[in-house]
């Protein structure tokens, strides 16, 4: 999370040092606007997976007639809830992080913001390498018609909601360096929650 900038959920400023909104700001309070929809897609897919465990376990157990592609149905709405969450779990500091090491040894300053820009830059080209390999995918996929094995479904939504959500996190990584790569310039320090 770029904690020197503009916080959008609460609506604090620290970022900027006439407290004015620079456009890096707008494009992160739109850029965040976008994830948080994102997210709420990622929720719509958790809540869909729910609801079909529930529809399987009632048609199999009750009604002894299961549901027809249940398994491709549970691996798409998977890709769905992972994938378009990724961005906004970032943005938030939801992943598991070697947060210890960064606050105990390396103890903020520019080695911190140095070591943060270090990480984005490697996870940016991890997730790049993602983005650009699963846009290919999905477009094989719609090309040539690919579906799921037990009931024809289509592959290509799936690959392509990875995409998306693999775009998304490359675009916050590069929100993060660009984040942590203007503070020394700026001189605008990290702000305490």
């Amino acid at each position: 999370m770029i904690d020197a900038l503009v916080d959008v959920e609460e609506g604090r400023t620290g970022g900027t040092i006439s407290g004015r909104s620079s456009t890096f700001d707008n494009i992160e309070r739109g850029f965040s606007a976008a994830e948080r929809w994102l997210s709420y897609l990622g929720l719509a897919g958790l809540l869909g997976l729910m609801f079909m465990v529930v529809a399987e376990v009632v048609s199999r157990y009750i009604f002894n007639n299961p549901i027809d592609g249940y398994i491709d149905f549970m691996e798409m709405m998977m890709t769905v809830l992972v994938f378009l969450t990724l961005a906004y779990c970032h943005r938030e500091g939801g992943h598991i992080r070697m947060e210890i090491f960064m606050t105990r040894v390396v103890k903020g300053g520019r080695p911190y913001d140095a070591l943060e820009v270090f990480h984005s830059v490697v996870s940016l080209a991890a997730f790049g390498t993602i983005a650009y390999f699963m846009v290919g995918k999905a477009i094989e996929a719609y090309v040539i018609n690919d579906v799921s094995l037990s009931i024809a479904f289509p592959m290509w939504p799936a690959k392509a909601l990875i995409a998306i959500g693999a775009i998304f996190l490359c675009l916050r990584f590069i929100m993060h360096i660009i984040g942590y790569g203007m503070k020394p310039v700026t001189g605008v320090q990290k702000t305490e929650s």
